[in-house]
């Protein structure tokens, strides 16, 4: 193999992490531009509500009262996320040496997928919990470089894990593909059968490890339906397979007439080197037991990959259908990097090309995402002042309430063609709205209730008390109702809901 060429040298550990947590900042640069509060943040930020515990996330409770120096979750943005940056990055950094002798640029880049990937933005968009989220990213990372080789670093693994659901439960789903991953890159590496059966074990019980104490320890906390299982009846398999489907209907949005040539490439590319790596199992010096059963280890770590990227979300009950817990994509692209990385490690120049097209394109969806939650801000103040203007003119009530405020997509005039020719953006701006209830404090109405409260009256009882609005225009229209307003959000026209 020829040397490395000379922009790819090997990094010394600070260097490792300067970069990572440069290119990191870079991705996040757009949502720290825009400043945009993400869905629940209005309301947390309202009330420093600092409630995460009745959803099993303790550390995260733990977080935001250590960071706010007080036992109320204050709203330190952007502060929290840039602390997430410079962990994770070290994490990273431990990642990097633990998989490389001498770690360099091209294997900085097999590893940045796992926070660049297009669906993490919706995790990163919340100014509250964004940083957690991050943080329970790079606790996974963390755990899978303590190995399995002493009880010490197995057991303070498991730790780990059981700390990263305490943040956000879906990164497990990074540690279970990782761990996959590892597998996947010891069969390649040479190493014997017996070896990587004692890995996966290993690294199983280390998993089976971190659920059971974050079940002991949080589990218990949670009092959401949400965490109820899928039961196992006649049908269990079935809706799972059409989870599975939806899944990967989500994730082929990213797809697009003007990309798909990059992702045929990168597919292309990924299934001749697996080709080879199986011809070159079956080429080694072992019995034909041995080697088949080196295949299929190889074969089953890949599979279990894909199963992670939405992981236990499939089996609960209630089927999360939001991207942030998508989480395990960015394992799955790091998987296409490193079966890459190994293919082309004779024509360095040229996988450089590989690893750096895709990661422009996951940083222009990135950039491209900030200027929509710019336009959607400004068409969000707007209207807010608009309606605060109209309220303060409608004379004083005691109480205001904001009914009908979801939409069923996105919708932003002035970004109109960004959504359109990026269909996946509309999942990771899936939460739609006009204006919350909580907006309002920010233009000087304090007097509202919460989509934490539900209003006393439904639309329709709104209108049969008080059939003609005293504003109307095309976003809303004020009623009064005793000594209260409501607020009747409409659909724009032309919305078609």
């Amino acid at each position: 193999m020829p040397p490395p060429p000379s922009w790819d040298k090997p990094l010394i550990p600070v260097q490792l992490w300067l970069l990572c947590c440069a290119a990191l900042l870079l991705h996040v640069l757009p949502l720290l531009m825009a400043d945009m509060p993400f869905l629940d943040d209005y309301a947390r930020e309202h009330l420093a509500r600092n409630d995460w515990m009745d959803v099993g996330r303790p550390l995260m409770v733990a977080l935001y009262a250590a960071l706010s120096f007080a036992p109320a979750a204050v709203n330190l943005y952007p502060l929290p996320l840039l602390l997430a940056v410079l962990v994770t990055g070290y994490a990273l950094v431990r990642l990097l040496r633990y998989w490389f002798e001498t770690p360099s640029l091209s294997s900085v880049l097999l590893v940045l997928p796992l926070w660049f990937q297009p669906y993490f933005l919706q995790n990163l968009s919340y100014q509250y919990d964004g940083a957690s989220m991050a943080l329970s990213m790079a606790a996974a990372v963390w755990a899978i470089t303590l190995g399995t080789q002493r009880w010490r670093g197995g057991l303070c693994g498991g730790l780990l894990v059981a700390a990263g659901a305490a943040l956000y439960q879906p990164s497990v789903n990074v540690f279970a593909g990782l761990c996959a991953l590892e597998v996947m890159r010891r069969v390649i590496e040479g190493d014997r059968g017996a070896v990587v059966c004692r890995l996966a074990v290993a690294r199983a019980g280390q998993l089976l490890l971190g659920v059971l104490l974050y079940y002991a320890s949080s589990a218990w906390l949670v009092t959401s339906t949400r965490g109820g299982l899928l039961p196992l009846d006649g049908r269990w398999l079935a809706e799972v397979m059409a989870r599975l489907r939806t899944t990967a209907e989500v994730v082929s949005l990213l797809i697009t007439p003007g990309n798909a040539w990059l992702f045929a490439l990168l597919l292309l590319c990924t299934a001749l080197a697996l080709l080879r790596e199986l011809q070159r199992l079956w080429q080694r010096p072992a019995t034909a037991g041995e080697r088949l059963g080196l295949m299929a280890a190889l074969l089953m770590a890949i599979v279990l990959v894909v199963l992670f990227v939405p992981g236990f979300i499939l089996l609960l009950a209630e089927f999360e259908q939001s991207v942030r817990v998508l989480m395990g994509l960015g394992v799955l692209l790091m998987l296409l990097y490193a079966l890459v990385h190994r293919a082309l490690a004779s024509w360095p120049r040229l996988r450089l090309l590989a690893q750096v097209t895709p990661l422009l394109f996951m940083l222009s969806f990135s950039f491209a995402y900030g200027r929509v939650l710019v336009l959607q801000k400004a068409l969000h103040q707007s209207i807010a002042q608009m309606l605060a203007h109209d309220l303060l003119s409608f004379g004083k009530a005691e109480h205001y309430y904001v009914l009908g405020y979801w939409l069923k997509r996105p919708w932003i005039p002035a970004a109109a063609g960004t959504l359109q020719a990026m269909p996946a953006m509309a999942k990771v701006h899936a939460y739609n709205y006009l204006v919350l209830p909580e907006m309002l404090p920010r233009v000087g109405i304090d007097e509202l209730h919460t989509f934490y409260q539900p209003p006393p009256l439904g639309r329709q009882q709104v209108l049969a008390a008080s059939p003609t609005p005293q504003v109307s225009n095309r976003f809303y229209d004020i009623h009064r109702v005793g000594d209260d307003a409501y607020v009747l959000v409409k659909p724009p026209e032309g919305y078609g809901q």
